[in-house]
């Protein structure tokens, strides 16, 4: 019986697949996307994420964490950098450091914290921390699997920093798609051609 019970769960889950691109046919990578069906809880014990400051920027530029998960910030460069976010979900500010351990930073409020550096302008990143159970980001080729999930969403919500949408978000709808769908979307994204100060790739294009 038990057996039976976990294969037809497995049968019942559903799956959608995506492929972002923006205008020109590039892929999005670093897009989040959320299924706003099943709350995520707090993970307190999940293992602490990364944000590495290599090249005077920060690797990944935007990282997709759990309410409650910690994030460390190395520093691979052999320059000073000086982390801090004003975002409302998170005020923080590490030390002026180089080769030194800084203690993570517990991000316990969903939404999106922006980073910068207080030595370098030009450096930007993003945490977002998801409050939904059902969040991935999109890889180098622009790609997202959404899997296991208990049942097909009939919005999906694609957030990236260089949307040119309200908020940065797009409200994709797929009531009319079916499980295992490969669906192919074009989003309104401009990649800056020169690297702005931090202040000016904040969410909303807020200064």
């Amino acid at each position: 019986m038990a057996i039976t019970a976990l294969f037809s769960t497995a049968l019942s889950a559903a799956e959608l697949n995506l492929v972002l691109q923006d205008e020109d046919g590039n892929p999005v990578s670093l897009a989040v996307v959320e299924a706003r069906l099943t709350p995520a809880e707090s993970r307190t014990d999940a293992p602490v994420a990364e944000i590495d400051q290599i090249d005077r920027r920060f690797v990944p530029m935007v990282l997709l964490i759990s309410p409650g998960q910690q994030v460390n910030f190395p520093n691979s460069d052999n320059v000073r950098h000086h982390v801090y976010s004003f975002s409302d979900i998170k005020q923080f500010s590490t030390p002026l450091y180089a080769d030194e351990n800084v203690e993570p930073v517990r991000f316990e409020a969903p939404g999106i914290a922006v980073l910068g550096c207080n030595i370098h302008d030009s450096m930007v990143a993003y945490v977002y921390v998801s409050d939904w159970h059902d969040a991935t980001l999109s890889d180098a080729a622009g790609n997202i699997a959404l899997t296991g999930m208990a049942q097909l969403p009939q919005t999906l919500h694609i957030w990236h920093p260089w949307l040119q949408t309200p908020g940065n978000v797009y409200e994709l709808d797929v009531s009319n798609n079916t499980s295992g769908d490969r669906i192919a979307v074009t989003l309104p994204v401009v990649n800056p051609d020169q690297q702005f100060g931090f202040r000016a790739l904040l969410p909303g294009g807020t200064q």
